[in-house]
């Protein structure tokens, strides 16, 4: 549903703006318009349109590149904790337990109370932190000759990478396109679909449809900037199912698999 209200609100509004700016503005024109007047017209159209073209697709690129590479991160993350919890098995029985409780506590974290954090604000949980921060605390403790072990090494060096992760997920979670470069994309939307309303066309009808159209299609890429600017937020969020598949591993970890 709030895909649907997101969807029509954007493309509707652009294709209303087309349709009431060709009605309007072709009552006051047509007594204006001479021959030759799409000769001159057409080819400024044509290069504010490819302007803009250009600069609306490689925004629209790189707000997906942006929430790909934060779907690739999270799932990394939750990928390097499954396997931070296997290299527990080279422990000895107590610290094992220790260690496999605190990522237990700190996935949980993650999805009962950071994501929805990120979602709302962008920020991050100091619950989840101070899980992850235990962690290493926890470590901090062992005894020499467990700490120094090649299968601790491994660990703590896998527990970086996680840390890693999570460090930069957070910084994924509040990044966005600055408002100078909406404000940019939303004038010039606007300038090119208004150039339709004074292109020269005997018949209203298709005057019409041809601006409401490309108010459509400008309204859509618009509308898929919208979506993926911020990866943890809105109807096409990204969700925490990589690190609740991590806590069904753990069980299975657990039952020796």
């Amino acid at each position: 549903m709030q895909l649907l209200t997101l969807s029509l609100l954007t493309v509707g509004l652009c294709a209303v703006y087309a349709l009431v700016g060709v009605t309007i503005v072709r009552r006051f024109t047509r007594p204006h318009v001479r021959e030759g007047h799409n000769d001159v017209l057409v080819p400024l159209f044509l290069m504010a349109g490819t302007l803009y073209a250009v600069l609306l697709g490689f925004l629209v690129v790189a707000v997906w590149e942006n929430y790909g590479a934060a779907k690739d991160n999270a799932a990394e993350e939750a990928s390097t904790l499954t396997t931070l919890y296997r290299q527990t098995n080279g422990m000895p029985p107590a610290e094992q337990a220790r260690m496999r409780g605190l990522l237990r506590d700190y996935t949980e974290a993650v999805v009962a109370k950071e994501w929805s954090i990120q979602a709302a604000t962008g920020g991050a949980s100091p619950v989840a932190r101070k899980a992850l921060g235990d962690v290493y605390r926890t470590f901090a403790t062992l005894k020499p000759s467990i700490a120094s072990s090649s299968i601790s090494q491994a660990f703590l060096s896998t527990l970086g990478s996680v840390a890693d992760d999570r460090n930069r997920r957070t910084l994924q979670a509040g990044e966005g396109l600055p408002g100078i470069i909406w404000a940019g994309v939303l004038i010039g939307g606007a300038i090119v679909i208004a150039m339709t309303f004074i292109v020269f066309m005997e018949r209203p009808l298709p005057h019409v449809i041809a601006s409401v159209l490309m108010a459509s299609l400008i309204g859509t890429l618009l509308l898929m900037m919208v979506l993926l600017n911020r990866p943890f937020t809105g109807p096409l969020a990204l969700s925490s199912d990589a690190f609740e598949h991590s806590m069904s591993v753990y069980a299975a970890v657990d039952g020796g698999n």
